[in-house]
């Protein structure tokens, strides 16, 4: 072979040699890409997971976190005295009042009634009427009150409690002092305004008192850290046991701005029905404090403030004098009666159409109450 035949062939075979090297490295790099991209997919993918799962965990406590509190009902409706009207009026107060409102309901009764309650439960698995009623299971509250053969006693607490908190020392003869500097000026004893102290008729004595009782309960304390039953709602409605509602009673509608209160129409007497009151929190206080308002006053205002002589007449005198304003709403309900009912001033006539065994008191609300809900 010449030596030109012999430089070709080496320069052939190193150029093979070169290009089987060059094949090779080819190869091994696509290898190692190929191996560094899966590690980077695999931590890509590892990466995800755990910020997936950070989400998740943030998510469920952010959930958790959120969660809102046990609903607080903002209202509380409040029955004062003796429990009348019946079952089916009960039932009604329910449906019709509380539900609608998703009030709260409280009971301020008789000692003497809550402890007849608690010996018929003791003694008859059947208790009889009114101490079977299912307010005293709907109540979150019951609250009771002294019953007295003369309210004058009650009155008494009055005067008692003001010279406790004005001296820090209590005085039978002070608490006492009204019956003679008072008392006597009260000519009209048939008005209804003392009733239930001795020797004047009807309830108005007894049921201003509650009024002051249930103002004691609002703002005391069952332990120091407690908030009191006042702090708790906006508003509140006083009312009575025996009220049929014959239709919804939508008072968180009812715009209680500017000191305003609301009683349903009718039955005024010379001033505003005691019977049903719709009172916001910053007002309650003022609309209960009746029987100590009226006996700050004296002599010839004692007279002025007296001369109706009505307890409607008195609420108006007291409302009027602390600035409250009464605006008057559509009549939804009103009062009734069963058989077993006992009443100190009216008795019921006529029975309530469409509700068997259940007897109107008042002519004037049924009548309004029919023309705001008519039976369909």
């Amino acid at each position: 072979m010449n030596p030109r035949a012999r430089v070709n062939l080496i320069l052939s075979a190193l150029f093979l040699w070169c290009c089987w090297q060059l094949l090779g490295y080819t190869e091994l790099l696509s290898t190692n890409n190929e191996g560094h991209l899966n590690f980077l997919a695999q931590r890509q993918n590892s990466i995800a997971a755990s910020d997936r799962r950070n989400i998740g965990s943030s998510i469920e406590s952010s959930v958790e976190t959120t969660t809102p509190a046990r609903f607080q009902n903002s209202s509380l409706v409040i029955i004062m005295g003796n429990l009348r009207g019946g079952e089916q009026a009960w039932q009604s107060l329910y449906k019709n009042v509380l539900d609608v409102n998703s009030g709260d309901l409280a009971l301020i009764i008789g000692e003497e009634q809550k402890q007849q309650s608690k010996q018929d439960a003791a003694d008859d698995e059947q208790l009889s009427y009114p101490y079977n009623s299912s307010l005293y299971k709907r109540a979150k509250y019951i609250w009771t009150f002294p019953e007295y053969e003369d309210w004058a006693d009650a009155i008494d607490l009055i005067f008692t409690y003001n010279t406790a908190t004005t001296t820090n020392s209590s005085n039978s003869s002070e608490s006492q002092s009204w019956r003679e500097t008072h008392l006597p000026q009260f000519t009209k004893k048939r008005t209804g305004l003392l009733g239930g102290v001795k020797g004047y008729y009807g309830s108005g004595a007894i049921i201003f008192m509650i009024r002051w009782f249930l103002s004691q309960r609002l703002v005391e304390h069952s332990r120091p850290d407690d908030v009191t039953i006042l702090n708790q709602y906006e508003r509140f409605v006083l009312t009575r046991a025996d009220h049929y509602y014959q239709c919804p009673h939508d008072y968180q509608t009812l715009d209680l701005s500017n000191n305003t209160m609301w009683i349903p129409q009718g039955e005024a007497y010379g001033g505003y029905t005691d019977r049903h009151l719709i009172v916001s929190r910053d007002n309650i206080l003022d609309a209960l404090d009746i029987f100590p308002t009226l006996f700050q006053q004296t002599n010839q205002q004692l007279q002025d403030w007296i001369a109706v002589g009505t307890p409607e007449s008195i609420l108006k005198r007291v409302w009027t004098s602390k600035g409250l304003h009464v605006r008057t709403m559509k009549r939804v309900m009103f009062t009734c009666a069963t058989l077993f009912d006992t009443s100190r001033w009216k008795q019921p006539k006529g029975d309530v159409p469409g509700v068997p065994g259940l007897l109107k008191k008042y002519e004037s609300e049924y009548n309004q109450t029919q023309v705001n809900c008519p039976l369909s």
